[in-house]
């Protein structure tokens, strides 16, 4: 990663941290790290109802992917084009019967400047 897309990474950072903190507040969650070839993946699964059908069709398109009364079907979208934009990416795992479970991938160099970010927001 260079210097000049370490700004990026702090903007990421907030929105990936948001997302996190709201599927911790909703249900029982868990984060999975690894570090596999280059990458730092994390998973995050929850115990909840799952998404239905049409949430789980439309999950990353705009206004379209909201699971939750209210929503605007923004922030997964926005957060996957921000992982792409850093060499990553954010997928849905599975959603089947209870439970939901994103993985998110980022290259190592980026992964570092989000613990980086992150530690600078606390």
């Amino acid at each position: 990663m260079t210097a000049s897309a370490a700004p990026e990474v702090r903007r990421v950072a907030p929105c990936l941290i948001d997302a996190i903190d709201r599927a911790v507040a909703l249900c029982t969650s868990t984060l999975d790290f690894s570090r596999e070839s280059g990458t730092i993946a994390v998973e995050i699964a929850d115990d909840g109802h799952g998404l239905p059908p049409k949430a789980r069709e439309n999950l990353f398109r705009p206004f379209f992917g909201s699971a939750r009364p209210g929503g605007s079907g923004l922030g997964l979208a926005i957060a996957r084009e921000l992982v792409r934009a850093h060499g990553g990416e954010l997928s849905l795992v599975s959603s089947a019967g209870a439970g939901t479970v994103f993985r998110l991938t980022l290259p190592a160099p980026a992964a570092r400047e989000l613990s980086r970010a992150r530690a600078s927001m606390s």
